[in-house]
């Protein structure tokens, strides 16, 4: 039996990697996306994409005061409100202690390497909270209300504010074979 392989040559240029973004559809009906960035209004919206690599991360300024959550949730997740209590979300609140300020950016790693899954909550490059126990395939998650809105990093636009912990990178669109 023969075999014939050959290489095949390619003048296209190779392809960046294509980052997440926010949802246009995965958002509660009284949340505004403005410029794909910024998230305003009363309720949730998460990605447009579920975080499938070992390691992704994400950030989220504080643009304006409110109550507001950042971190990850289910598809199947309330968006009505904050999501500060549902089982399927795992985020850090405005009421939590070491919560950002206006201005102040928050940093998300969500490391799914290992078991259990793991989320942390970084301000100014400092880990101020962890989470645990995370199940299921999730997004990135923001939430706002009373006035608070965010504006969302993703990495593909403007350069991180705070350091990356070791190991993670911006989270990049995949999709699940399974």
């Amino acid at each position: 039996m023969n075999c014939c392989c050959w290489a095949q040559e390619s003048e296209e240029a190779p392809t960046e990697p294509s980052f997440i973004g926010l949802s246009s559809t995965l958002k509660a009906g009284t949340v505004t996306i403005e410029a794909d960035t910024k998230v305003c209004g009363e309720g949730s919206a998460l990605g447009d994409a579920p975080i499938l690599q070992d390691k992704g991360y994400f950030e989220a300024r504080v643009v304006s005061a409110g109550r507001f959550a950042v971190g990850v949730a289910t598809k199947g997740s309330p968006l009505d409100g904050v999501l500060e209590k549902a089982a399927t979300a795992w985020t850090i609140t405005s009421d939590h202690a070491n919560a950002p300020a206006v201005g102040e950016v928050v940093g998300v790693a969500v490391d799914q390497a290992d078991y259990p899954v793991q989320v942390y909550f970084y301000l100014g490059g400092k880990l101020i909270h962890q989470l645990s126990g995370v199940r299921g395939e999730v997004l990135p998650a923001f939430s706002v209300s009373g006035g608070a809105s965010l504006d969302v990093n993703f990495g593909s636009r403007e350069p991180w504010a705070q350091p990356m912990p070791p190991g993670f990178e911006g989270i990049i669109k995949s999709m699940s074979l399974l």
